[in-house]
């Protein structure tokens, strides 16, 4: 292979992370890159019981895409029903 054909060549090995679909399951630390949350934020929620739904497959953790769309339902209607809360509590005072 010459030089010049070698330059435009694609330079797949510097790739950090390979493209991953949208219903692909997610490690611990893809979960999280993909939800942008970090590791601490995320073992700190699975402390308090709100944490997704995890598949323990000897040394690996696995989340599936269903458990991660619950996960953001879950949290999203958390988030509305604290806000209605302060809400309520403000116009109260």
């Amino acid at each position: 292979m010459s030089p010049r054909s070698r330059k435009f060549k694609k330079r797949t090995a510097f790739r950090k992370h390979k493209r991953r679909t949208s219903n692909a399951a997610h490690t611990r630390l893809t979960f999280c890159e993909n939800n942008g949350i970090s590791e601490s934020l995320y073992h700190k929620l699975k402390r308090l019981g709100k944490g997704p739904r995890e598949i323990d497959l000897g040394d690996r953790i696995i989340i599936t895409p269903e458990a991660e769309a619950d996960w953001r339902r879950e949290r999203e209607a958390e988030t509305t029903e604290r806000r209605a809360r302060e809400a309520a509590a403000s116009n109260a005072a």
